[in-house]
């Protein structure tokens, strides 16, 4: 039902003393107070952008798009694994080397990276998200830059899919 005059029943009122200092918000735009000096923010990214990216797009991606892809695309630009779309699998892997600083050390330990898997079954925007230092981070994504995939598919087709790789170094 459709009221073209709506009317409140009741004066709209604020219960407190009558001497109370009601805040005066002067600001003349509104957005994230830590951002940096320039055009009017709508988050922590850089340009003119909403969110956490950069370019003029709105989330955490690169460009003009909406998520966290890159260019004018809407979404993540790779696909998650799930809901039609088949994980990546190692056709070829090769063995990470041991930095000699952690090698000297007689350091083990598992480094998690992030990749994505493409069409052609290369691993690109490789990166760390949980180092444990000593070299073999480095020595890591070395070694699975050399790494080929099976490409994940959608609907029978190659598609850019993203992943975490656990590499482990352990000394014998």
């Amino acid at each position: 039902m459709n009221n073209p005059n709506p009317k409140l029943l009741m004066d709209p009122t604020l219960i407190g003393p009558p001497d109370v200092q009601l805040p005066n918000n002067n600001m003349p735009v509104w957005g994230d107070p830590l951002a940096k000096l320039g055009p009017p923010s709508n988050g922590p990214g850089s340009g003119g952008g909403i969110g956490s990216g950069s370019g003029g797009g709105i989330g955490s991606g690169k460009g003009a798009g909406y998520g966290p892809g890159e260019g004018g695309g809407v979404g993540g630009g790779a696909y998650s694994i799930g809901g039609g779309v088949s994980a990546p699998s190692v056709l070829y892997k090769v063995d990470p080397e041991y930095s000699e600083e952690a090698r000297k050390a007689k350091y083990s330990g598992t480094v998690v990276l992030y990749i994505e898997v493409d069409t052609t079954g290369h691993a690109r925007n490789m990166r760390i998200l949980k180092g444990i230092g000593l070299g073999l981070d480095e020595k890591a994504l070395d070694a699975v830059n050399k790494w080929r995939f099976k490409p994940g598919l959608k609907d029978g087709k190659p598609v850019v899919v993203r992943a975490q790789i656990e590499v482990n170094f352990r000394l014998l």
